[in-house]
């Protein structure tokens, strides 16, 4: 399990998380072993991270969130991100947390390109605290 990492995802914006997985994956150092997992939205990255706890003690959790007209976007982005430090202490794993929480889709499609890329950044502390 030591090198393994669980890449969970959602579809939901899938140009955007495209683009994040595609940053991690030319970033992560090559000794690990990745794995891509699939969701509907960012709230079901929460249940799938802890189904796959027993198998993974390293996860990148990938997803967008775009507020909208009404308050869905705060109580989502919110809820995401204390579940995702939840499970990080409750089941003394790692969650590197690439969940955007933007106010337009411009600002997703910025950090999923080359140069400002998210996933990248995710990778980049996974090799900083994991790779001697």
């Amino acid at each position: 399990m030591k090198n393994k990492i669980a890449i969970v995802y959602s579809n939901y914006y899938q140009d955007v998380t495209n683009g994040l997985i595609d940053g991690f994956n030319k970033t992560i150092d090559s000794s690990f072993e990745c794995e891509q997992f699939q969701v509907n939205g960012s709230w079901e990255i929460i249940y799938k991270i802890n189904s796959l706890i027993n198998e993974y003690d390293k996860f990148v959790a990938i997803g967008v969130i775009v507020k909208g007209e009404t308050d869905h976007y705060e109580y989502l982005s919110s809820s995401v991100t204390n579940q995702l430090l939840n499970l990080t202490i409750s089941k003394n794993i790692y969650i590197s947390n690439c969940v955007l929480n933007v106010l337009n889709i411009d600002q997703a499609i910025n950090r999923s390109e080359e140069q400002n890329n998210k996933g990248s950044e995710s990778a980049e502390a996974i090799n900083n605290l994991f790779i001697t």
